[in-house]
């Protein structure tokens, strides 16, 4: 579908540009105080001129001029009299001017592409709150002035801010843009700030809304996902709003209860089954927040809009190899390290879902001549003993299930049924572990108080409920299981070069800067649930790939691989494909797997070429290569210590060999 089309059918109507070019006046930033053409402006002025000036601001009148030349309302006063005050401006403006004219030119150029899309355009300089209401697609510039500076920076993020905060549950696209270098290393504080969705943001830098369709092609990634980026915001707000509620309703309830009601409770319940208070009132509230966030209707109502989601088309991560997955995760599974401080049984010192590892100055014969477990650096013990027994003493021995910590890497998502916490923060390290079911061990409360106190062994982590009892329930199998919350998919690192057939048949490599950017592979299911690795690169590097393929000259290409060439270079498969994610079923080191065609499949069903970790040489590659060499991906390992590759994703059963490449 043709971008134009796109952007009526997703409902993308209006477009505002907002940069400080479009603002007739200048700001005292703009001219800058510390310009040096103020002493000489200074010097200059006649005793009409003054008068003049006062006559235009009077605040001028008793202030000193290094105070003036900071004050935007003297800066505008100088400004608006400039053709009166003639030449002595000039050198005050000139840099302002030529500043302005070329940022014009850019603006200019935006519009015109976007009005060639069918987009109604509207333009505003720093006060836009009111324009931006109604719009559903935003170009801002970075910077709010002609210094650049952090002040710029943070004026054009809180305008921003301000101007979408009424519209937090509908907001626009957003695209930000800037003549600067720091726009890359800029990008991420500028969105969290102001609170905009990955996949409702992208950047440009002005020098691309000119000879190329980089402007058409962010437009495209965002609008294709408009929709579910609109779902997502929406639930989003409701929930931060639901939250407070929640809260409020929560905290209006506990603080009903008296301190003869907690003694109460501690005298007939928590005497009894031994926790201390403090941990059963966070329970409490844990328990009760989460009915109250429950019984938000706009939570629930948006929610289920969510259900609706098409994975079709999502956007890759933003940020190659970005730890948010495996965070979000560990979270799902496990409590905050400061919860540790809290018990949680007054007679144990441990607790249900405790994980307890060796420390770094254990000793280690100490530790298993005491313990009597099979333990050591890389071995962690869970606490399977439930709650009640340990909080009443019930239990004259603690159940443990052993299992070894291990890095996280590609394998360890994979989605088999085996026993595991696929991740777990333990000592500043995210790290998944593999628990044997067959290792199992009790231990007694003196044996565990002792190695505490020897300091050879610590509480490193605590399970929630809900992963603990699984884990749980697959030692005791009889008593059935509970299931575990799914896990998100995770990235790693790796180095793709991207190849032409050269006009003998060789691979050539295209020299493209962006794939400096190490890509990332993407472990996750498919739509039937099937586990699945894609080959993701940046925004960025994906340009740098589509721009090489496009300057590439069809004569510098084989005869036999023109054809599927021309296909790559002009269906828009390619920037699909690199937009979703390129499947790497069947890559592998000993020969060239085959990349399907999105299109016109009945004469082109090939259109590249793709392998992990092969070795090239100056050889033709033969004809059946050759004519479904419209493009050809070299995936690399990435040469750093402990990062996965292709063994790892072979291992796992992530990738298996194509036997069959024509399929």
């Amino acid at each position: 579908m043709k971008l134009r089309d796109l952007l009526a059918e997703k409902g993308i109507r209006r477009a505002l540009v907002v940069d400080d070019v479009c603002d007739s006046i200048p700001t005292a930033n703009d001219i800058g105080p510390a310009n040096e053409a103020w002493p000489i402006f200074n010097d200059d002025l006649l005793e009409v001129h003054k008068a003049k000036i006062t006559d235009a601001y009077p605040p001028a009148t008793n202030r000193r001029f290094d105070e003036l030349i900071a004050d935007d309302g003297y800066v505008a006063a100088i400004w608006n009299l400039r053709d009166y005050l003639g030449e002595i401006c000039n050198p005050l403006f000139e840099t302002y001017i030529s500043d302005q004219d070329s940022d014009r030119r850019y603006i200019e150029l935006a519009l015109a592409k976007l009005r060639v899309l069918g987009l109604e355009c509207e333009t505003s300089g720093r006060n836009f709150t009111a324009a931006a209401q109604s719009i559903d697609l935003i170009l801002i510039d970075l910077f709010f002035n002609k210094t650049q500076d952090d002040s710029a920076l943070d004026e054009s993020k809180d305008k921003l801010k301000l101007a979408l905060s009424t519209r937090r549950e509908n907001p626009p696209l957003v695209i930000l843009m800037s003549r600067s270098t720091r726009l890359d290393a800029k990008r991420d504080e500028f969105r969290d700030y102001v609170g905009l969705l990955d996949s409702a943001f992208r950047i440009i830098k002005k020098s691309d809304l000119e000879n190329n369709d980089r402007l058409e092609r962010q437009l495209e990634r965002l609008v294709e996902n408009a929709v579910d980026s609109r779902k997502l915001a929406t639930f989003f707000c409701a929930l931060e709003k639901g939250m407070a509620r929640a809260t409020d309703r929560t905290l209006e309830l506990l603080r009903k209860l008296r301190l003869s009601d907690i003694g109460q409770i501690q005298q007939l319940l928590l005497s009894v089954e031994g926790e201390p208070t403090g941990s059963y009132l966070v329970d409490v509230f844990d328990r009760i927040l989460q009915h109250e966030i429950e019984r938000e209707s706009t939570i629930i109502n948006a929610a289920l809009d969510l259900n609706e989601f098409s994975i079709a088309n999502h956007p890759p991560p933003y940020i190659a190899g970005s730890p948010e997955l495996q965070v979000i995760v560990e979270r799902i599974l496990a409590q905050n390290a400061e919860r540790l401080r809290l018990p949680g049984a007054l007679e144990a010192s441990v607790a249900f879902g405790d994980i307890l590892k060796m420390t770094e100055t254990a000793d280690v014969d100490r530790l298993k001549s005491l313990l009597l477990v099979d333990t050591g650096p890389d071995k962690v013990m869970l606490i399977l003993t439930p709650a009640c027994d340990l909080q009443r003493g019930g239990a004259p021995r603690i159940l443990l299930l052993v299992g070894t910590l291990k890095s996280l890497g590609v394998h360890d998502w994979s989605y088999k049924g085996d026993a595991r916490t696929p991740v777990i923060s333990i000592g500043k390290k995210l790290s998944w572990i593999q628990w044997n079911l067959k290792h199992i061990d009790t231990v007694s409360h003196d044996q565990l108080g002792q190695v505490f106190e020897n300091g050879d062994l610590a509480v490193v982590a605590r399970l929630r409920e809900a992963h603990a009892l699984e884990l749980q329930q697959r030692v005791l199998s009889g008593l059935g299981r509970v299931g575990m919350v799914a896990k998100l998919p995770a990235t790693f690192p790796v180095c793709v070069e991207v190849y032409y057939s050269n006009v003998s048949g060789v691979p050539t490599r295209l020299d493209i800067p962006a794939l400096e950017e190490a890509a990332v592979c993407f472990v996750g299911r498919d739509e039937k649930s099937e586990p699945v690795l894609r080959l993701v690169m940046t925004d960025h590097a994906s340009d740098g790939v589509i721009d090489a393929v496009t300057e590439l000259d069809e004569r510098h290409i084989s005869e036999k691989a023109r054809q599927v060439f021309d296909h790559v270079r002009t269906s828009g498969d390619l920037r699909q494909m690199l937009t979703s994610g390129i499947s790497l079923k069947g890559a592998n080191d000993s020969k060239w797997s085959y990349i399907p065609s999105l299109t016109n499949t009945d004469r082109i069903p090939k259109l590249g070429l793709l392998a992990w970790n092969y070795l090239i040489d100056l050889k033709a590659l033969s004809n059946n290569d050759l004519s479904k060499a419209g493009i050809i991906f070299l995936v690399r390992d990435l040469s750093q210590d402990n990062t996965p590759g292709l063994d790892a994703a072979m291992q796992s059963g992530l990738l298996k060999p194509d036997n069959n490449p024509e399929n």
